[in-house]
């Protein structure tokens, strides 16, 4: 091939590239814009752009989302792009219930499942249709009311275990979300996999700070222009150092979860717990009952990601935002008095009396939710959003939470943090304009193991220990990664309680 036929080769895809990424995205993001609606178009990175922008501008990736509804309040959507591909972001709750109640009009899209290679491509999280209500029916028996109750005492105890082991050292520094991310992946290696993590380590650390170091690796490396473009793929065959870097780490992550699995098979114990569940299924005559070790290792890496990472934040900053609410403190102490510390082993009915706390975990999901939004899904065919907006096939749609949990149609001065909103008597939220849990059909299986262990382990660090910023001028940057999250690391300095 000659010079002259290489550059002529090379200026044809750079046109198909301006033409396809830019120019056709360009127009009809447009064409929205002629019509009132707030738009926003930046090549490849779309969203992505924003997030990036509002945070260095504001300190915060949602500032501007946030205060979308009382800018344009008569607006339902925000229109932006992604790649090539219109994004319409729901800001509307009714919108919202129609997108939960009504997954079959979508399905996710590839930019998704480049984030979920650590799990195989499969797992509850990523399956669809019928092969997600045959593994949601499997899974859903460890999520049910008893099994609730049944490891109430777990949760307690592995808290006051990690609490009470903290050095002096701890005390002086104490990094809140790597730290509580430990118990709480703890946590859910108990309840659901039978195993105590602390005796497995990767590049000699703990399992969860190697996981979570891991996932925000990953989501960072989704972010680059090459990912947007070509999803996965680039994963699934590393020609980059980058992404072979990653790749590597992936996969020796997942090889250590399958040893977990064979441990746990080698030792013969059946038990109550969701890995023995999962291995039950292995004995069944149906096939299509029947999981591989491939599945059942999905599994425990999606719900120790999920158990860990999400419920591990909340609880930091719930416990960030009564050093700043420091008047909810006494408030919460007392309820703990009066409930929590009436027991030697709390009960999950004293968990759910606790109005105070609830309300302060709500109001703390409204302003810092870890997950702010779904995946991206795509519509598989033309259809009406809400009865009234025009979706066609082939657009990528996504409620925006943060637009809806700031909207002062459901939540009067919605800016100030106000743990009493939540009070029983007080104004009914709409259901879908309060979503950190998702909703519909596929929202978090999770949700109540979240909340009462997010309460006993609040209680129990509160028990223990005074604390504030060691840094007093910390200031609070949120940035999007793999979650919604302190831009800078919080590190806490405890001083003990004397006991009386």
């Amino acid at each position: 091939m000659s010079l002259f036929q290489i550059i002529l080769l090379l200026s044809s895809l750079l046109l198909v590239f301006i033409l396809y990424y830019i120019i056709l995205p360009y127009k009809i993001i447009r064409s929205y814009r002629s019509k009132g609606f707030n738009t926003y178009f930046f090549p490849i990175f779309g969203e992505f752009k924003i997030w990036f922008d509002t945070f260095s501008s504001r300190g915060d990736s949602f500032a501007k989302t946030k205060e979308s509804r009382q800018k344009f309040p008569d607006q339902k959507v925000g229109i932006t792009n992604l790649g090539n591909k219109t994004l319409i972001l729901i800001r509307d709750p009714q919108y919202a219930k129609d997108f939960f109640i009504n997954p079959q009009n979508y399905k996710k899209v590839d930019v998704s499942n480049f984030g979920l290679y650590l799990v195989g491509g499969g797992g509850l999280v990523q399956y669809e249709d019928e092969t997600w209500k045959r593994y949601r029916k499997i899974i859903s028996n460890s999520f049910h009311y008893e099994s609730l109750r049944s490891n109430i005492s777990t949760i307690q105890s592995t808290a006051q275990e990690f609490f009470d082991k903290l050095t002096p050292e701890d005390y002086k520094n104490y990094t809140v979300i790597p730290k509580i991310q430990e118990i709480t992946g703890e946590v859910i290696a108990r309840i659901f996999f039978g195993e105590h993590l602390a005796k497995y380590t990767m590049d000699g650390k703990p399992l969860t700070t190697y996981a979570a170091e891991m996932v925000t690796e990953l989501i960072l490396a989704a972010f680059n222009p090459l990912s947007i473009i070509f999803g996965d793929v680039m994963l699934k065959y590393p020609i980059l150092p980058m992404y072979r870097r990653l790749k590597s780490k992936i996969d020796r992550f997942r090889s250590l979860c399958f040893q977990i699995v064979r441990d746990r098979k080698a030792s013969n114990c059946k038990g109550k717990d969701l890995l023995a569940s999962l291995l039950e299924t292995q004995e069944s005559t149906d096939t299509e009952k029947r999981l591989t070790d491939a599945d059942i290792v999905n599994e425990f890496i999606t719900f120790f990601i999920a158990g860990m990472d999400s419920t591990g934040h909340l609880i930091s900053m719930v416990l960030y935002n009564l050093t700043q609410h420091s008047e909810y403190y006494k408030i919460l102490r007392k309820e703990r008095e009066n409930l929590y510390n009436t027991e030697k082993q709390v009960t999950l009915d004293t968990l759910q009396k606790m109005d105070e706390i609830n309300g302060f975990l709500k109001e703390t999901l409204r302003f810092h939710a870890p997950a702010v939004h779904t995946f991206y899904r795509v519509a598989l065919k033309d259809h009406m959003l809400g009865g009234d907006f025009p979706v066609k096939k082939g657009q990528w749609v996504k409620p925006e939470f943060m637009a809806m949990f700031h909207d002062e149609n459901n939540y009067v001065k919605s800016e100030v943090f106000n743990p009493n909103r939540w009070k029983e008597g007080n104004k009914k939220v709409d259901p879908y304009a309060f979503t950190p849990f998702s909703a519909g059909p596929r929202n978090c299986i999770g949700q109540h193991l979240a909340m009462a262990e997010s309460k006993i382990i609040l209680s129990e660090f509160l028990e223990r220990f005074d604390y504030k910023m060691k840094n007093e001028k910390y200031e609070l940057k949120m940035i999007q990664r793999f979650l919604y999250e302190p831009f800078e690391e919080m590190v806490f300095e405890l001083k003990p309680k004397i006991k009386e």
